[in-house]
């Protein structure tokens, strides 16, 4: 079954807030790669491939990032991240971002935005920097760009 769209739901934590018990931003992007994480869950796929016997690994690195932040969230909000993949490249992938926060019936858009990330090779030993490498045929063939 081919996916394009995922979603998840948290709810903001009192150690994700500052001192007025506003969600920090660097959360938000915790929340954006947990939904991604959740969608290679979904399709049967690893974010981090098993290490060769010469210790290199597959992982996607974020190679670009661009949000707008629209309205803050606080402490015990609850939201709901809206990710789906804009485009797929040879060895990329572009993914939109919408977090709502979540009032019963009511969805208030608070954060958009879109991200990319690459299909690498790493060396585990960190003695090279990663390479770009193709996405595997396996992994396109669970994964297709949403109708938006």
């Amino acid at each position: 079954m081919k996916k394009s769209r995922h979603s998840q739901i948290f709810e903001v934590r009192l150690h994700e807030t500052d001192l007025g018990a506003i969600a920090h931003h660097s959360n938000y992007f915790h929340w954006i790669e947990q939904t991604e994480y959740s969608l290679f869950a979904s399709i049967d796929e690893n974010v981090i491939g098993e290490l060769d016997s010469k210790l290199r690994g597959s992982g996607w690195p974020r190679a670009e990032i661009q949000v707008k932040f629209i309205k803050p969230l606080r402490f015990r909000d609850k939201l709901r991240v809206d990710l789906h993949i804009e485009r797929i490249r040879s060895a990329g992938i572009t993914y939109g971002v919408k977090i709502y926060k979540l009032l019963g019936d009511i969805e208030e858009l608070v954060l958009t935005g879109r991200y990319s990330a690459v299909c690498c090779m790493y060396d585990a030993t960190g003695k090279s920097y990663p390479e770009v490498v193709p996405i595997p045929d396996s992994f396109l063939e669970k994964i297709e760009v949403a109708d938006i």
